[in-house]
């Protein structure tokens, strides 16, 4: 029971993490921003396993550089 209690806590503080973007230095794709965070979390929860949480909001930002958005920290 308590490692069912310790896997739904992990998961959901996988998914908690928002990362903290500069629109305006984003440009012509801060429009699409919202669809692409969206986007970077299904891809980065389908390439991390389930134990791999800390790992997540890197990988998000990573991902999102990666589609030229300005990320601030992590």
């Amino acid at each position: 029971m308590r490692l069912l209690i310790l896997i739904i806590t992990l998961s959901a503080s996988a998914c908690s993490y928002t990362p903290v973007a500069d629109l305006r230095v984003s440009g012509d794709k801060a429009q699409l921003y919202q669809r692409d965070v969206t986007e970077c979390q299904q891809l980065v929860d389908q390439s991390l396993g389930l134990f791999q949480y800390d790992h997540h909001g890197m990988r998000l930002n990573e991902c999102l550089r990666g589609r030229g958005h300005s990320i601030i920290g992590g």
